[in-house]
C-alpha cells in the first residue's frame, strides 16, 4: 500500500505537463485595432508562445513577456487562458493582458498588444 501511495504522489504532477505547449505564428502576423486588421505574410518575425505549468510567456522580436495564468476555462476541447504578462525592458509597458484560446488539435489564437495571431503548437 505504501508503494502505491508513493507512486501516486510521484505521478500526480504529470497530467499538468501534458497541458504544456509551445506555439509559433509562422504563416502571418496580424495586428488589429478598432478600425480594422492588417495581415503581414512576408516580412515578419514569428512570435513564440509557451505554456509551462501555470505560466504563459510570449516572445516577440527581441523581448519576452511572462506571467502566471490568472484564468483557465475548458469546454469541449478548447481551453481559454488569460495572464497579465510582464517585461522589464525600458520603454515598454510594465504589464499587458495576454489572452489565449488553445484547442486539442494544437492550434492557438492569441490577443496581445494589438496582435491577434493564429499559431501552430506542439508539446
Amino acid at each position: 500500500m505504501r508503494i502505491l501511495t508513493i507512486a501516486a504522489l510521484l505521478l500526480a504532477p504529470f497530467p499538468a505537463l501534458a497541458q504544456d505547449f509551445h506555439c509559433r505564428n509562422t504563416g502571418a502576423e496580424i495586428r488589429c485595432v478598432s478600425t480594422g486588421c492588417e495581415v503581414e505574410t512576408e516580412s515578419f518575425t514569428p512570435m513564440e508562445l509557451r505554456r509551462t505549468g501555470n505560466k504563459l510567456s510570449i516572445c516577440s522580436y527581441s523581448a519576452c513577456w511572462e506571467g502566471p495564468i490568472r484564468m483557465r476555462r475548458s469546454y469541449e476541447g478548447v481551453t481559454f487562458l488569460s495572464a497579465s504578462v510582464r517585461i522589464s525592458s525600458p520603454g515598454e509597458p510594465n504589464r499587458a493582458p495576454l489572452s489565449v484560446m488553445y484547442d486539442r488539435e494544437g492550434v492557438a489564437q492569441i490577443r496581445w498588444l494589438g496582435f491577434s495571431n493564429a499559431m501552430r503548437c506542439g508539446a
